[in-house]
């Protein structure tokens, strides 16, 4: 089956296969707009004007593979990845039939064709041309167009900035450094070394202040000789 689609599709391009009636049934494909790249369920929706559905074969666009066939009561699947084709066969249906498949789309925007070969109780057509028709003239080929992904994010790296973490100044015969955060503790020797220069400087003064009052009085002083008499 698969070997015959191919054979097919490389004949049948841009004609019509068989003795087909203008008036049969045409093959559409939904969704119409899909994001490219992504996996999409896609369902080939054949209408019925006549004749009797028996099979259809579908020619995948290049960078595009299928990913899953639904299973379908009444018909058989095949897919052939190296010749991009997918088929059902083996059904028979004289109404509107739908086929479905899980595709993974190709990555570019644009506009792309599932040329399919439509197999029918009375002959095969081809549904092909290039050229979009309206009101059923021509066989134009089911096609989906693809857009940018909405959902694509762009990843950008925020600027470092480095914040120094300490200070360091230095003074004559010192250096000191300034943390971020403060430390309690380098404050000990600055307080214990200003309490004794307090402690000395009350002491010196004290003797000072003893020596001038005893002056004042008129007394000797320590080691000083006794006045003469006359």
């Amino acid at each position: 089956m698969l070997r015959r689609s191919v054979t097919l599709f490389a004949l049948v391009l841009g004609a019509v296969v068989g003795l087909a009636p203008p008036a049969w049934a045409h093959v559409e494909l939904e969704p119409a707009r899909a994001a490219a790249g992504s996996t999409e369920r896609l369902t080939f929706s054949v209408a019925y004007e006549g004749a009797a559905t028996t099979g259809l074969d579908v020619q995948l666009p290049d960078g595009a593979s299928v990913v899953d066939v639904p299973a379908k009561p009444g018909w058989e699947s095949s897919v052939d990845d190296d010749a991009g084709t997918l088929s059902w066969s083996g059904g028979s249906v004289a109404a509107d039939e739908t086929f479905s498949v899980v595709v993974r789309l190709p990555a570019t925007p644009g506009e792309v064709l599932f040329p399919a070969i439509q197999l029918t109780s009375e002959g095969e057509v081809a549904w092909i041309d290039a050229e979009e028709g309206h009101d059923h003239e021509g066989n134009p080929a089911p096609r989906l167009t693809l857009v940018a992904d909405p959902n694509a994010t762009t990843t950008t790296t925020a600027p470092t900035t480095t914040v120094p973490t300490s200070t360091t100044v230095d003074l004559p015969g010192t250096t000191l450094e300034a943390a971020n955060e403060g430390d309690g503790g380098s404050a000990t020797p600055w307080l214990i070394g200003a309490g004794i220069a307090a402690v000395l400087a009350i002491a010196i003064g004290g003797s000072i202040l003893k020596r001038r009052t005893d002056a004042d009085a008129g007394g000797p002083s320590d080691g000083a000789p006794p006045p003469r008499s006359s």
